[in-house]
């Protein structure tokens, strides 16, 4: 399966420009840095959703017992 994407001029120059010395083919960068972005993406909201899944049940921590649990003595504030 083909599909057609449009990029700016100045960013499909730098990807033939980098593929010329390498033996990946545009498209090949193309698919990886998708598949990569997705991945990220997906896993970011992941874990967004677990995060908001703790607060929801209450499982928290104040500012002062996460400074306790890393060791960290009062800072003076500005």
């Amino acid at each position: 399966m083909s599909h057609t994407i449009e990029l700016p001029q100045s960013l499909f120059n730098r990807l033939n420009k980098f593929t010329a010395g390498t033996r990946a083919t545009p498209a090949s960068i193309v698919k990886q840095a998708v598949k990569d972005r997705l991945d990220y993406e997906e896993w970011l909201l992941a874990e967004v959703d677990a995060g908001l899944a703790d607060a929801d049940a209450g499982r928290v921590h104040t500012a002062d017992e996460v400074k306790k649990m890393l060791g960290v003595k009062n800072v003076k504030k500005r």
